[in-house]
Formats: C-alpha cells, sequence, structure tokens
C-alpha cells in the first residue's frame, strides 16, 4: 500500500473539524449488548464436551473387543461408536436416565470411589431374548421390570464387558472390575454427591433393527490419580498377550544364524591364488594382537580374540559393536 503523508493545510483542515464537532469521534455501536441475566453458581450445567487421550485410547480398545463379542452373543452383526466425552454433575446425569434401565454399580480396583455401567434398557431384554433363544428384534421395554432370571442373564454380558474393561485398562493402569450391585431406577444408584463432577463415556450399539446406548459414569475424584498418564498426549502400547509373546521368544532365540570370524583380509591375482603351496605364507591385512571381527549374517557385531578352548580354536569376545559404530563403520566402507 502507498504511503500517503498529509500537508500542513490538511492537518490544519482535520484539527479544526475535530474542534467544530465536524468529524466524529465517537465509536459506532454494534448492537445491543442485551440485557445482563443474573448466574446461579449454585444451579448451573457443568456438561460440556472434552478430549481426555487415554480414556480415547481406552475405547478404541474396548469397541475393537466388544464388536466381536456381541455379535457372537446377539447373533447378529453389530456396529459401535463411541460416543463423546461428557463432563456434568452426577445429578444431572442420573436425571437422563430412564426407568427401567439396566444400572451396574462398581469399583475400578485399586482407584478409589464407585462407578456406573448403564445399558439401555432396549438392548438389555434384547440380551436376555436372545439368550433364551429367541428372535424377536422389536423389544417393548414401557411399563416392565427385571425379574431375578433376567437380572443373572444381564450379568452375563456385564461380566463380558468387565473383562475386555480391564484388558482396556491395562495401558494406563492395571484395575480390577469389582462388581457391586445391580440396579433399575437410578434414583437407587445415588453412589455420589448430587454435585460432584462425573466423566461420562459412551458406545451407541447399532443393529440392523434397533440401537441403544451403554454408558460408564467415572467420578472425577476416581480419576484424580492417574490424570497424568489419561492426559498423555502419546498413544499406549497395545496388551501382549504374555503366551505369545513367549512363544515368539522361543522362536527367535532358537533360530539359526551365520557366524564368521574373520582374521584379516588382502588382495592376490588370481595367478597367485592358483599357484600357491603348502608351506607359502599370506600376508593379511591386520596384525596379531589386533581384534577378530566377528560377523553375524554378514553383519559385524563382535570385537573378540583369537585363541584355543579345549583344543579348538575359538574366539574370546571383547566387545559388542553398537548400533552407532555400525553406521560410522558403514559410512566409512561407503
Amino acid at each position: 500500500m502507498e504511503e500517503k503523508i498529509l500537508s500542513q493545510d490538511e492537518i490544519d483542515a482535520l484539527l479544526a473539524g475535530l474542534a467544530d464537532g465536524k468529524i466524529e469521534t465517537e465509536p459506532e455501536k454494534k448492537g445491543d449488548i442485551g440485557e445482563v441475566k443474573p448466574f446461579d453458581f449454585r444451579n448451573y450445567t457443568i456438561s460440556a464436551r472434552l478430549r481426555i487421550p487415554g480414556l480415547e485410547v481406552i475405547s478404541e480398545q474396548l469397541i475393537r473387543s466388544l464388536r466381536m463379542h456381541l455379535s457372537t452373543i446377539l447373533r447378529e452383526a453389530v456396529d459401535i461408536h463411541s460416543l463423546p466425552l461428557q463432563m456434568e454433575r452426577f445429578k444431572d446425569f442420573l436425571n437422563r436416565i430412564p426407568v427401567p434401565t439396566s444400572i451396574h454399580i462398581f469399583k475400578l480396583e485399586p482407584l478409589k470411589g464407585q462407578s456406573l455401567l448403564v445399558i439401555d434398557a432396549t438392548l438389555a431384554f434384547l440380551f436376555i431374548e436372545r439368550f433364551l433363544g429367541g428372535e424377536r428384534k422389536h423389544i417393548k421395554v414401557e411399563g416392565r421390570e427385571f425379574t431375578t432370571i433376567e437380572q443373572k442373564l444381564i450379568k452375563k454380558v456385564v461380566n463380558v464387558i468387565f473383562n475386555e474393561l480391564e484388558k482396556s485398562w491395562r495401558n494406563i493402569v492395571p484395575v480390577k472390575a469389582k462388581y457391586i450391585r445391580g440396579e433399575v431406577n437410578p434414583q437407587f444408584a445415588r453412589v455420589l454427591m448430587p454435585e460432584e463432577t462425573v466423566i461420562v463415556t459412551g458406545y451407541n450399539i447399532e443393529l440392523e433393527s434397533l440401537s441403544g446406548k451403554i454408558l460408564f459414569c467415572y467420578s472425577l475424584n476416581t480419576l484424580q490419580p492417574v490424570k497424568e498418564k489419561l492426559y498423555s498426549p502419546y498413544q499406549f502400547e497395545e496388551y501382549v498377550d504374555l503366551t505369545w509373546r513367549k512363544s515368539l521368544e522361543k522362536y527367535v532365540l532358537g533360530s539359526k544364524v551365520a557366524l564368521s570370524a574373520v582374521l584379516g583380509k588382502t588382495v592376490i591375482t588370481l595367478e597367485d591364488l592358483l599357484n600357491l603351496e603348502k608351506g607359502d605364507v599370506i600376508v593379511l591385512d591386520k596384525k596379531v594382537e589386533e581384534p577378530v571381527e566377528v560377523y553375524i549374517e554378514g553383519v559385524l557385531k563382535i570385537l573378540g580374540k583369537l585363541g584355543v578352548f579345549k583344543n579348538r580354536i575359538a574366539v574370546q569376545i571383547q566387545k559388542f559393536i553398537t548400533l552407532e559404530e555400525e553406521e560410522n563403520i558403514e559410512k566409512e566402507g561407503s
């Protein structure tokens, strides 16, 4: 943009206009700010979406495992999607739960405090229907409650969910889901103070004919001891099965590799090689006191000392070559 400098006459005219009021100096109003409303600190809504990397990793692993198990239980393909994390007051969370609902109170030991697992009644009755061999896809839940037998059948699904939940938490902190009791009415699941802040993670379970939600409600105080791990921006390694790991280690350690010890090198002509006779001496590029290079699959890995062990020529290991030294050797060779 070209810079423009005002002349003295233009400056005098501008100052005169400001003095006479011909030039407005008040800023234009951009609209009415509206009526100021009082804020009630006792009755407010915390509900907000947030990101906790650790819980997101747990959710991803739980979705993968539950998709397979629930598909087996329901005998049809199940699609699972995670819902946004929510932070809200415990009483607001309970107020959103309809009656009846399959509510299960548990503890994540060794973490303190109690947590909730909430399964929509539609899903709970569908699980019961499939356990009993039924094929109905439209379940009516209004006005119904869970019988003792139905609660025991639902407990089978809860045990599966808790088992997979424990596996998903292993990369954060090893936990054990201890079942306390089940409820149908949220009014009897008041295990936390009404104003206590909770973190809610959820999953939408979609089938061909219906869908429902599974929710986990954790107290903020329960997650406090592991908050640094939960908020870590780094990805966590997936849990490795110990049996598979031992089997892999056994296979790797039992593998055979080619090992060769090089005393030294030299260059001779093909004619000299063909004319070699017993008693001839080949001069190498290394002295006797210099270390012997030991190659594994053609890669220099060890430096050693030539000697005899139990009447056999042997090499005593003196040093292992580091990765940095390997890179330097490759650079020198190239």
